[in-house]
């Protein structure tokens, strides 16, 4: 049997496919659950291989340790079925075990493998892309989608959201014209697609285009805000577009409504709640309670989470740190610099190279040693993709090194990371904001 593009599939009938075809929209839009969604299929049809590698796959998306139980339940539960598995799904099985192994670069070569053989498999593309973006890879953010596109056309399902990956992947490889036309372009056939948006709304923050920016977010708003569990990062974004412009309060208005409503113990909600904090932090403004209620939610998680992914743990020591809570943060950096005598996998060279140092350097700026904030980021800064992200969400360590550069009196070292933004932002407010204090 084939999907609807074309790609075999074992151990199905026709409705244990419609439930996967569900769940696989689901994953690809964020609305709805594709796990809830594809669990009654494999209650119905437990020999469903796809169905168990879907769910297992999903749940290791979440970037959390958590995750790692029933993603494993799902994983074995299909590789023992691999007598009845095809060749396809014995590669999304070795690509997803490197997953729950924690080697992320040895699963996204083996999800390649997958798809030379079969370019039309949406399902090892979006797992792949996600999995590039946290391993900070953009050269195959982009090239990845790129070796199976001409494989894919508006007459095959799902193409949009394909063209909406290589949107995000041309933006952080720097292609902005080429990014903002795919990305128009899968909006063109699908407007509810959130992460061409995204793509578009990257492209428009990383060349200084606020005021456009934030109409494009406002305008499109129906299309990506109601019922997308992604939302929240693109009302991020919105925030982001609002600190611009220096109008504090839209951006913790937007904090409370939209980028953290409802206190999640979600990591990717917390981070972006965090890193939007510690940028009005870094500004001056007024945060109230908020890094306190933030800083109780990562207190709650971070025994169990730290270590798994560097990038989550670098913010939980910036929560902590929001918060005065210098303990907790010191008591993440130890963990970190315990793990870091026998780094394994893929997040342990990801903390060495990058998540303990930035971690340190975040809790130097917070206890007011500005130069040893230097010491420790400035040497990193330019690796800082190692450990993933967005150049949107890495600018954080550069928005601190300015500032406590000013702070220490390096005005030299802080115009020349100011003259960075000037140059590629010409007309964002906030990098002239700098110039001024730096140039006062």
């Amino acid at each position: 049997m084939d999907d609807v593009r074309g790609v075999p599939v074992s151990g199905a009938d026709d409705a244990a496919l419609a439930s996967f075809e569900a769940a696989l929209l689901s994953y690809q839009t964020f609305v709805g659950d594709p796990v809830a969604t594809i669990e009654p299929a494999l209650e119905r049809t437990p020999d469903f291989v796809l169905g168990h590698l879907l769910r297992a796959g999903v749940l290791m998306t979440a970037s959390e340790r958590r995750a790692l139980p029933e993603a494993r339940k799902s994983l074995e539960a299909a590789e023992a079925l691999a007598g009845r598995a095809n060749d396809r799904e014995k590669g999304l099985a070795a690509a997803i075990r490197n997953l729950v192994d924690g080697d992320w670069h040895r699963a996204c070569a083996a999800f390649d493998s997958v798809l030379a053989d079969h370019p039309r498999d949406v399902f090892a593309l979006q797992t792949a892309h996600l999995f590039d973006f946290y391993r900070g890879d953009a050269l195959n953010l982009r090239n990845r989608v790129s070796r199976v596109l001409p494989d894919w056309d508006s007459s095959v399902p799902n193409y949009s959201y394909v063209l909406g990956m290589q949107a995000f992947g041309f933006e952080e490889c720097n292609q902005y014209p080429e990014a903002e036309a795919a990305g128009r372009r899968a909006l063109e056939l699908e407007r509810r697609d959130a992460w061409a948006v995204h793509a578009v709304t990257h492209v428009m923050e990383m060349t200084g285009r606020i005021d456009e920016g934030i109409a494009w977010l406002e305008s499109r708003r129906p299309d990506w805000a109601p019922g997308n569990g992604f939302a929240f990062h693109n009302f991020w974004h919105l925030a982001l577009y609002r600190l611009d412009t220096a109008d504090y309060d839209a951006a913790l208005d937007l904090y409370d409504n939209n980028v953290y409503p409802d206190a999640l113990d979600v990591c990717l909600v917390m981070v972006d709640a965090t890193a939007l904090l510690w940028r009005l932090y870094l500004e001056g403004a007024s945060l109230e309670d908020r890094p306190a209620a933030l800083a109780a939610v990562w207190a709650g998680r971070i025994d169990a989470e730290a270590g798994y992914y560097a990038f989550n743990d670098l913010h939980a020591v910036m929560a902590f740190c929001l918060a005065g809570r210098f303990d907790r943060a010191r008591d993440v950096i130890g963990h970190l610099e315990h793990l870091a005598r026998a780094p394994r996998g893929t997040n342990g060279a990801m903390n060495v190279e990058v998540g303990l140092p930035l971690a340190r350097a975040m809790l130097a700026f917070a206890e007011g040693d500005y130069a040893a904030t230097i010491a420790f980021a400035l040497p990193v800064r330019d690796r800082a993709y190692v450990f993933g992200g967005s150049h949107a969400q890495r600018d954080v360590v550069t928005l601190t090194l300015i500032e406590a550069a000013l702070r220490s009196g390096q005005r030299n070292l802080a115009k020349r990371l100011i003259a960075e933004r000037t140059v590629h932002k010409p007309a964002s407010a906030w990098g002239w904001r700098l110039f001024d204090r730096a140039n006062g």
